[in-house]
């Protein structure tokens, strides 16, 4: 099955998308490809000239690249974790590069790929960012949202865009909405009647009522000496439960792919990408037989973990019981103060491990996604990893370079201050 941009893994059977989607929290986490999927929006990249220290005050610059062609090729996505299995095939401009991976949302969302293919120039983008997920259950107190967007209920597409917008940072300029392609509103609606195909088969408990939205946005925003326009297109996907009782709520999640161009480009970009249905993905079969075959060995493995968890916790809980029946209150007091401080050190430790792991996991994402993370007085930004140095001012700019000499403070406008590069989850090194 393709789809616009990217597909579900191929050779799922509508049981088996349904367990994917509709699994326990506990099941889906322990996917490394998981923790990959949080805070992965990528800030495009810097294209400018290097002024001198002390130059002269910078001119704006003007877009001299080529046109775009007609002519198509194809680029690959492996999966590290599976042997390097291609993972799915995507069509791109002729003469583009991409950079993706396959990633798996928190949240209770299908694999997709996020992905950024680009110009020679760097100048002309079209990505797709990691999926955002977010669920809501108002009868479970302290419901799990690891990873999860901080959102509740359902929203239309519109919405979402504009949830999107306020997480930029850098400042942004709204133009308006763009039309949605047929292909694309028939693709997001596609997906919602699968999934309501697969409630039906479910006990009524456990069905749920899917609905999707699409919708499109133009923006524009800085990228050095450019003004670059953007065509912002998302995809939302909801899912309501059915059931009034404990599983009373729901799950949303949203596809997001982004069209990047120098200012007077953008229009000639959408009509290429929506004409040739670009990236129109192909998932690799093989692969998604692959994926699906760990996800069941896992939440096997997680299922067996529970149990025998549950088990030693009810056998030291009446043990527990047992003892505190045959002792003095004063020596009952010292085992709960013990198991307080053994409790407090595992989780300290998994607290440890956890944040170890999403550094870790971060710095994979930046490079992965060919960028790095800096903090200075532009706050933290995801910029190009081809520069060794960044600033910003402060005013939602940043200007990259590779000279160590270089200084736009007397070129360009504003106090400059030269950033730190930091860990992609914004922990210093």
């Amino acid at each position: 099955m393709t789809i616009p941009g990217d597909t579900l893994p191929g050779g799922f059977s509508l049981r088996e998308e349904l367990l994917v989607l509709r699994m326990p929290r506990v099941l889906t986490v322990i996917s490394a490809m998981a923790v990959l999927a949080a805070g992965c929006h990528s800030a495009p990249s810097a294209a400018s000239s290097e002024p001198a220290a002390g130059g002269s005050q910078a001119k704006p610059a003007t877009y001299v690249g080529s046109p775009l062609g007609s002519q198509m090729t194809t680029a690959t996505i492996d999966d590290p974790s599976l042997n390097n299995m291609t993972a799915a095939t995507l069509t791109i401009p002729a003469g583009w590069k991409m950079q993706g991976i396959m990633l798996l949302s928190p949240c209770n969302t299908p694999p997709f790929p996020a992905y950024r293919a680009y110009s020679p120039d760097g100048l002309m983008q079209m990505r797709a960012e990691p999926v955002f997920g977010w669920i809501w259950r108002p009868n479970v107190r302290n419901l799990p949202q690891t990873g999860c967007a901080p959102l509740s209920g359902v929203l239309t597409a519109a919405q979402f865009l504009q949830y999107y917008i306020g997480t930029l940072k850098g400042g942004v300029h709204v133009v308006g909405p763009m039309p949605v392609p047929l292909q694309y509103q028939q693709w997001a609606s596609g997906l919602a009647a699968q999934f309501n195909q697969m409630n039906s088969r479910l006990m009524p408990s456990l069905q749920a009522n899917h609905t999707a939205d699409t919708a499109a946005l133009r923006i524009e925003v800085v990228n050095g000496s450019f003004l670059v326009e953007e065509r912002l297109r998302a995809a939302v996907e909801c899912g309501v439960d059915n059931d009034p009782g404990t599983m009373n709520g729901g799950t949303c999640w949203s596809r997001l792919d982004v069209l990047s161009a120098p200012q007077g480009k953008l229009d000639a970009l959408v009509q290429l990408v929506d004409t040739n249905n670009l990236p129109h993905g192909v998932v690799d079969q093989q692969w998604g037989q692959a994926f699906l075959a760990r996800q069941q060995r896992q939440g096997d493995a997680a299922l067996a973990r529970l149990a025998a968890q549950e088990k030693a916790e009810s056998n030291m809980i009446y043990q527990q019981f047992q003892q505190i029946m045959a002792t003095s209150q004063a020596e009952h007091q010292a085992f709960m103060q013990q198991q307080e401080s053994q409790f407090q050190s595992a989780m300290n430790n998994a607290n440890a491990s956890m944040n170890a792991q999403t550094t870790a996991a971060s710095d994979w994402v930046d490079y992965a996604l060919d960028q790095q993370t800096v903090v200075g007085s532009g706050g933290p930004a995801k910029v190009s990893s081809s520069y060794s140095q960044t600033w910003s001012n402060g005013q939602g700019q940043w200007y990259q370079t590779n000279n160590p000499n270089a200084n736009p403070n007397g070129v360009f406008s504003g106090t400059w201050t030269q950033d730190t590069k930091v860990h992609g989850n914004g922990q210093s090194y």
